[in-house]
């Protein structure tokens, strides 16, 4: 696997921020197109780039995201779309020398649509974890440990149905103006990359701003939140538009009317 680009994104269990990570991934997400009754491998690489030997564990889980976008972590089987079920990974312990990085498997199997009537969207995350090793924080020494997360979701081929929507939009006060509030809710049964504008239109007609949501990701049957100031506007009636964008054959929409006295 020549070429491989690795990339740093280790969760310390215990939220310290070591100097330097003790292992690394080569990937960090797997998006799978599947048919049912079909078996997939994916593998990665992980690397040791401490000074010791490290013990790493491998190991399955679900996760989902709050309506802020952070990521949660709970047992396999927990979630309702879940394919941990699916997932085996080999191995489940490996010893890793300084330096030396090794591939690990995980083999999905689809189930029949026999055994199961499926569409749309399913994901789970294999852990990587490290072992505790000492650091340096604040001129102290502690433990931390290093734990990583490769998403995978699979989609079955020919099921997928996007739809969303804006089920709420509101202007609440600040310290400094209006913040505008917008709820999207991805109602369709696969996930999605959603992105977005809103719009500030005065009485007359007039655009008076426009701002570019940043693009955020979404789980089939999620709602996220997304919390944006407003510039400074004169007194007056407005009505805020947010036009969401979630990569299907339509947009959808919010409107709210913001009064500024």
């Amino acid at each position: 696997m020549m070429g491989v680009r690795w990339v740093a994104v280790a969760v310390v269990i215990l939220g310290l921020a070591p100097l330097g990570w003790a292992l690394q991934i080569s990937q960090i997400e797997f998006d799978l197109q599947v048919e049912q009754g079909g078996v997939y491998t994916i593998s990665f690489l992980v690397r040791n780039d401490s000074e010791r030997p490290q013990t790493v564990t491998v190991y399955l889980g679900d996760w989902d995201r709050d309506l802020d976008g952070t990521n949660r972590f709970y047992p396999p089987g927990t979630v309702e779309r879940s394919l941990s079920a699916w997932l085996s990974v080999a191995p489940a312990q490996l010893t890793l020398d300084p330096g030396a990085a090794q591939e690990i498997t995980a083999t999905l199997t689809v189930p029949t649509s026999e055994e199961a009537e499926l569409s749309g969207s399913y994901w789970g995350i294999i852990f990587v974890q490290g072992q505790p090793r000492p650091i340096e924080q604040g001129g102290t020494t502690v433990m931390a440990i290093e734990r990583f997360g490769v998403k995978v979701y699979a989609t079955i081929a020919g099921t997928a149905a996007p739809a969303g929507s804006v089920p709420k939009l509101e202007a609440v006060p600040a310290e400094q103006g209006f913040q505008v509030i917008i709820y999207y809710a991805n109602t369709g049964n696969v996930h999605q990359r959603v992105r977005g504008t809103l719009t500030v239109v005065d009485r007359t007609g007039t655009v008076v701003e426009e701002l570019e949501l940043p693009e955020f990701p979404i789980l089939p049957g999620a709602t996220r939140r997304l919390v944006v100031d407003l510039p400074t506007l004169p007194r007056g009636v407005y009505q805020l538009q947010a036009l969401m964008d979630f990569g299907g054959e339509v947009l959808v929409a919010g409107v709210e009317m913001l009064r500024i006295r």
